[in-house]
This record gives C-alpha cells, sequence and structure tokens, in this order.
C-alpha cells in the first residue's frame, strides 16, 4: 500500500506600507518569507506552489483603476515566479480610496540552497496611473 501524500498550506503576509507608481521600483518590493518545512531543511531541493498572492492598497488617486503584480525570487525584479499579472483594483465599499486585487497562482517556486531554512519571495506592485500605497501584501504557498 503507498503510504499516505499530504498537502500544507502556508502563508506569509508583510503590513509595511509601500507608496506606488505607474513604474516599478527596486526599494518598493515587499519581501515575503516562505519557510522551508523541518523534514525538508536536509533536502538539497525545496519546492512549493504559490497558491495565492492579494495586496491590499490605500490612498488610490490620480486615476489608478489596476494593479500589475511580479513576483520575483531576487531583490533586483530579474528572476521571475510569476510574470507580470494585471488585475482591476477591487475599491473598497465604505473608503473608495482603499482597495485590493488577488491572484490565483499555482505556479512552482523553488530554492536550490539546502543550507537554507527559508527563501525569501519578492512582491513588486505597479499602478496603472496614479499613486496608491500598498499596506498589506499576502502570499499562501503549498507544499
Amino acid at each position: 500500500m503507498p503510504s499516505q501524500i499530504t498537502n500544507s498550506l502556508h502563508a506569509s503576509q508583510v503590513t509595511t506600507t509601500t507608496a506606488i507608481t505607474n513604474a516599478y521600483g527596486t526599494a518598493r518590493a515587499h519581501n515575503l518569507t516562505a519557510s522551508f518545512p523541518t523534514f525538508q531543511q536536509s533536502s538539497p531541493r525545496w519546492i512549493g506552489i504559490l497558491e495565492t498572492l492579494g495586496v491590499n492598497v490605500q490612498g488610490i488617486a490620480g486615476g489608478a483603476t489596476k494593479l500589475t503584480v511580479r513576483v520575483t525570487s531576487d531583490a533586483a525584479g530579474n528572476e521571475s515566479i510569476l510574470p507580470d499579472t494585471e488585475a482591476t483594483i477591487a475599491t473598497g465599499i465604505g473608503t473608495a480610496t482603499t482597495g485590493s486585487v488577488a491572484f490565483s497562482a499555482g505556479v512552482g517556486m523553488t530554492n536550490l540552497n539546502p543550507t537554507q531554512t527559508d527563501t525569501i519571495i519578492y512582491v513588486w506592485v505597479r499602478t496603472d496611473a496614479g499613486t496608491a500605497n500598498v499596506v498589506q501584501s499576502t502570499i499562501v504557498w503549498r507544499e
């Protein structure tokens, strides 16, 4: 009889306020930590699946109606896990200058360094026009 295979869901969240415009900037990434499961820390390779990404914004101004996100494995924004993906901002019911976007990703992510116990995932966000403040980004990933 085969052994049982299970999935575990994990979440990571950053609540640092970051001002964004219609261009990416290297100082504007939200850095989220994906922690390695203990049983895989000695493995030569860790593999997970980025399931969802959510971004909350406040102070929407200047005609911003959409957010584009990119998720990378490096601080320079060059090694994409999730390439540019755009969504219309779902603005707040009570406050029209707040809103959020959510993405279902389903893409693999890995860290080939067996000495690391976690990996940083960089979330980049830009508007289609105007400005906003990213106040929270959350990833959910599965191993």
